[in-house]
């Protein structure tokens, strides 16, 4: 599988302000502004062929996450999501990447946490080494997150999930793992999204 962007490529160490959001954190990642550029090159279906995996954005601000908190991004069109929604602050997120080497399962099943080898590495002091795993459902078609036991608990959208129970995640759903905030999406959700986003962006140029 061929990767556009590649963990060691380029590495941004992430310092927030205070343990409560984003401090002391250091993640392969690329600025999302830039990532979202694979649109101008790649077909829906390329896409997904090399990012097969759900897309985490993450900023490195705190307090950045707080108004997608309790505002979809996502509405269901005629059962396919389409983003209403955007903030010229979304240039300066960043993605995060997938661990260079990922278990066998992947992408259709992927485990996050603090431990290096975990696919979604995540170096925060409030993650625990195995928080969560995420999943596809291929018979509800969905992707599925399940926390793992981990100390300071998963949550989407606010509410923290029971350890061991499968959650359905949407596009555009905020995510925490310990204390640390991502906005989901998947891989078709992701394209969607960024599309739409370099339409907007060109818009605001004019």
């Amino acid at each position: 599988m061929v990767r556009i962007f590649k963990k060691d490529k380029e590495e941004t160490t992430a310092v927030g302000r205070a343990p409560s959001n984003q401090a002391e954190m250091k993640l392969p990642m690329e600025r999302f502004g830039d990532f979202a550029k694979v649109v101008n090159t790649l077909s829906v279906d390329e896409f997904v062929e090399q990012f097969p995996h759900p897309i985490f954005l993450f900023s490195e601000k705190p307090g950045d996450m707080s108004q997608f908190m309790h505002t979809r991004l996502v509405d269901s069109v005629q059962g396919a999501p389409s983003i209403d929604r955007f903030s010229s602050m979304l240039n300066d997120f960043f993605v995060l990447l997938p661990n260079a080497k990922t278990s066998k399962d992947f992408p259709k099943k992927a485990f996050i946490g603090r431990d290096s080898r975990r696919d979604f590495f995540i170096a925060h002091s409030t993650v625990s080494n195995r928080q969560a795993c995420i999943l596809m459902d291929e018979g509800q078609q969905e992707w599925r997150l399940v926390d793992s036991g981990s100390t300071n608990g998963t949550q989407i959208r606010g509410k923290r999930l029971t350890a061991g129970e499968p959650t359905a995640i949407h596009d555009g759903d905020v995510i925490t793992f310990g204390k640390v905030n991502f906005l989901f999406f998947s891989p078709r959700g992701a394209y969607r999204f960024m599309k739409q986003y370099r339409m907007f962006q060109a818009a605001l140029k004019k």
